[in-house]
């Protein structure tokens, strides 16, 4: 079986976890990668304004060719094509009104089900109207799936595939920190995943006098709204904001943190969460979304509603305090990450998907 995978740009430094997967699936399936931005990682490099591309126009208008444009000559050939990036989708718009076309896969992440179709007419006639064109949507959680279903969407045609964290994890379950609380976050900062929640969270824990510190690193058009209420809450000295930094360097500080604080609004399925798990450290999150789907309440997490942060930072006290359960959620943390959401879990149940379309 041929598969191709189609992206923008390739992942970058920041999504380390999709690039361990294109690995994997390599070994499962003959795959090739189309991006539309120079680069020598990918198979097949697209440029929509190059003269490749004028003259297959050219061809096309000529009626040369049935191809009218050199990505999708080059998608043809492929049974199956798998669109990474969602707002490609009006590049195989040419397809549907051919019979010999692939089968089209596409994975939607949190904004394009919860977000995008708010805003955007487009967004919305697209999954109204056309996408009894696409063989199989791709999302990170039963939430979703059940959000999207309501812009129109056959539920036969949504797939729920976790999104995973990386290779199985070797790490062993730890105890906490004993003179601190180390709390650590990591998201693009916007309004979705609640930054004034998680500050709430620790200027309360400050209230208490719980002694604590809270590394957050990220960066995103709401990064200002951090350092306003990092500074109206007085919290310089407990809270450090560290920007981007990629994703090998954080997954290598992660496991000196206590717990992982995620408190989204709205949320898919966090890679982040997973992450944290992985390396046995117990999650601090929202009932959003996919979320809870993400963790197992009680034993790996701490899961509120976003905005009940006084219960939040009750729990997490008494779990810190207490050491032996502490240990058993870190414990249950790394197994459910192997048990659920490897890479090679997701490998599999994406082959499977590709193998009931061919």
């Amino acid at each position: 079986m041929k598969v191709l995978y189609i992206y923008d740009k390739m992942p970058g430094l920041y999504q380390n976890y999709l690039r361990t997967l294109l690995d994997e699936i390599k070994k499962k399936v003959q795959m090739k990668v189309l991006v539309y931005h120079k680069t020598n990682e990918a198979d097949i490099v697209i440029n929509s304004v190059g003269l490749s591309n004028k003259i297959q126009r050219v061809l096309f208008k000529l009626k040369l060719s049935k191809d009218n444009s050199t990505d999708i000559k080059a998608m043809k050939s492929f049974p199956v094509i798998h669109i990474q990036h969602s707002y490609l989708k009006n590049k195989i718009y040419p397809f549907f009104t051919r019979v010999d076309g692939p089968k089209i896969v596409i994975t939607l992440r949190g904004g394009d089900t919860y977000l995008k179709p708010w805003l955007s007419k487009q967004w919305r006639d697209f999954y109204n109207n056309k996408s009894s064109f696409i063989a199989a949507f791709v999302v990170m959680s039963e939430h979703q799936k059940k959000y999207l279903m309501r812009w129109g969407v056959a539920s036969s045609k949504i797939h729920v595939i976790p999104i995973s964290f990386g290779k199985k994890s070797l790490a062993k379950p730890k105890y906490p920190s004993s003179d601190k609380i180390r709390l650590v976050s990591a998201f693009r900062m916007t309004w979705e995943k609640n930054i004034e929640g998680c500050i709430k969270f620790a200027a309360l824990l400050k209230e208490k006098n719980i002694p604590f510190s809270y590394d957050l690193y990220g960066d995103g058009r709401d990064l200002g709204q951090l350092y306003l209420l990092v500074d109206k809450y007085e919290l310089s000295k407990e809270v450090t904001i560290h920007g981007s930094v990629a994703n090998p360097i954080l997954k290598e500080r992660l496991s000196s943190y206590d717990f992982f604080v995620q408190l989204s609004i709205s949320e898919a399925l966090p890679t982040s969460v997973l992450e944290a798990q992985s390396l046995g450290i117990p999650c601090i999150v929202s009932n959003s979304g996919g979320l809870p789907e993400a963790v197992i309440n009680l034993k790996t997490a701490i899961v509120q509603e976003y905005d009940a942060i006084e219960s939040l930072v009750e729990q997490t006290v008494l779990l810190w305090k207490d050491k032996k359960r502490y240990f058993s959620y870190s414990e249950a943390a790394i197994k459910n990450c192997n048990t659920n959401f490897s890479t090679e879990i997701e490998a599999n149940k994406l082959l499977e998907l590709y193998t009931s379309l061919h």
